[in-house]
């Protein structure tokens, strides 16, 4: 009689270790009439790069971006009572109430972009624990919060654009990486004053509560991160199954996309990082995930603003690209 169990993290091991490939004959296809454009003058310089990564994930020599959407993940962190001071529940749906409103700046690139916009509540009133002396999710939760995650590809999109809003995710996010990557908790946690400071402190505490279970990504995931954090990671681990290219913000975003490049180093070669926030170690961590951005405009959130921004960008780049011949 076979007694073995499945534990919920079973299922995100096995889809982690099953990713498909991109096209690369597309890929190959697109690169040559690149190269070969306008006597290799390199009309589009380094967007090239792009368009056949776009090529590469949508199957086509001809990409083009036709149904961009903008996702916002929100959550609430228990850590952030000690670090702000403030209710996190509280403080959350202020900002959910912001972001469904258009008090944000997202909520207007995104329609500027013709990018449809979603907010993703993720269990706001029931704020992941203070990871500093316990566990912010059971593994159970954190693998429901995948799963819900994993449902930004049933909106139809041929572009993802990831931002996060979420309370004390700034704190979850320095946790995961000092968790993935060790190094100091200022390195990680970093900045100037009261707030930053006491952020450095409940990630250097958390670190030290969990430090049996560091080299196991999905459990860092689990005990530094939300139910924000984890549902990031459904939404680019089900986005490459469907093949949908998605655009990373920051550094809360990146951390999610961490874990995942912790698990298996080849999970983010349908993401790009278009641009690098002002956020403390988000460079860091772009390095550590292989990702280099092609824009720095100064934004100092990441709430999926930078990378709306370069919805743009890419639609104008692919139908340059398409216009090119030999």
């Amino acid at each position: 009689m076979n007694t073995t169990t499945a534990k919920p993290f079973d299922d995100i091991r096995n889809l982690v270790a099953s990713m498909p490939a991109p096209h690369a004959d597309m890929m190959i296809k697109v690169t040559s009439r690149l190269q070969s454009a306008a006597s290799g003058l390199n009309p589009l310089g380094k967007l090239d790069e792009i368009v056949t990564w776009l090529a590469g994930w949508q199957g086509t020599d001809t990409p083009q971006i036709q149904k961009p959407m903008v996702c916002v993940f929100v959550g609430a962190h228990m850590v952030a009572e000690f670090v702000k001071g403030k209710d996190p529940v509280e403080l959350a749906k202020r900002r959910v109430k912001a972001l469904s409103s258009g008090q944000t700046a997202v909520r207007g690139i995104a329609s500027a972009q013709d990018a449809a916009y979603k907010i993703y509540e993720m269990g706001i009133e029931k704020p992941a624990k203070d990871m500093r002396n316990e566990a912010s999710l059971s593994e159970r939760e954190c693998a429901q919060a995948i799963a819900f995650g994993m449902e930004v590809v049933s909106e139809g999109a041929d572009l993802i654009v990831l931002g996060n809003a979420g309370v004390g995710t700034a704190t979850a996010a320095a946790g995961i990486t000092r968790g993935l990557y060790g190094g100091a908790a200022q390195y990680w946690a970093g900045g100037d004053g009261e707030t930053a400071q006491r952020r450095i402190e409940a990630v250097g505490d958390a670190t030290h509560f969990h430090k049996d279970i560091l080299t196991d990504p999905l459990e860092v995931l689990r005990c530094f991160g939300g139910r924000d954090v984890a549902g990031m990671v459904g939404a680019i681990l089900a986005a490459r199954h469907q093949k949908i290219p998605v655009l990373l913000d920051g550094y809360a975003v990146c951390s999610a996309a961490a874990v995942l490049h912790a698990l298996n180093p080849s999970s983010l070669e349908h993401c790009l990082a278009v641009h690098i926030t002002s956020e403390p170690a988000h460079g860091a961590l772009l390095d550590r995930i292989g990702k280099t951005p092609v824009l720095d405009m100064g934004v100092g959130i990441g709430d999926g603003s930078g990378a709306a921004l370069a919805i743009g960008l890419i639609k104008a780049a692919a139908s340059g690209g398409n216009t090119l011949s030999a």
